[in-house]
């Protein structure tokens, strides 16, 4: 393994383990350490922030393969997978977001702190870390670290 594939396979936890089940369904509770964890991971996967990610996802539970699901299927398998993320919302995914309870999700620390400092901690977690690791520590090229860093998040998003 080299450390973007490290990088790719444990920021997918993220998403998984952490906006997807921690904070969308609430299936388990995590004490603070984690919860920083997950976020920087989360951050690193660079698929919004915690509070849009949980509000689009329980829209999603709530109004599948609907013009109000954030990540419609009727749309296609490109569009659902990555899609989403490159275009504007449809403006029913906006209207039906602002009906969604986010009150526990609001008023967690780490989601606050995430979601005021998102553009910045993306530039360090998605970009800068996982490209200057590899540059200082085994002396690869700058460009290919870069590289190879976009072509990770492209592919963490298949």
């Amino acid at each position: 393994y080299n450390i973007l594939s490290i990088i790719s396979s444990i920021s997918a936890f993220g998403i998984t383990v952490g906006a997807h089940r921690l904070w969308s369904h609430r299936s388990y509770e995590a004490r603070l350490p984690l919860r920083i964890f997950l976020m920087l991971l989360n951050t690193a996967s660079l698929q919004n922030d915690i509070y849009e990610w949980a509000r689009d996802h329980r829209v999603h539970h709530k109004y599948s393969d609907t013009d109000a699901d954030p990540h419609n299927a009727n749309r296609g398998f490109f569009f659902s997978h990555m899609g989403w993320l490159l275009v504007r919302k449809h403006p029913e995914v906006i209207a039906r977001g602002k009906t969604i309870k986010m009150d526990d999700i609001g008023s967690d620390p780490v989601v606050q702190f995430q979601r005021a400092f998102y553009k910045p901690l993306t530039m360090i977690c998605t970009f800068l870390l996982p490209s200057l690791v590899p540059y200082y520590f085994w002396n690869e090229n700058i460009y290919n670290c870069f590289a190879l860093n976009i072509f990770r998040y492209l592919f963490s998003l298949v």
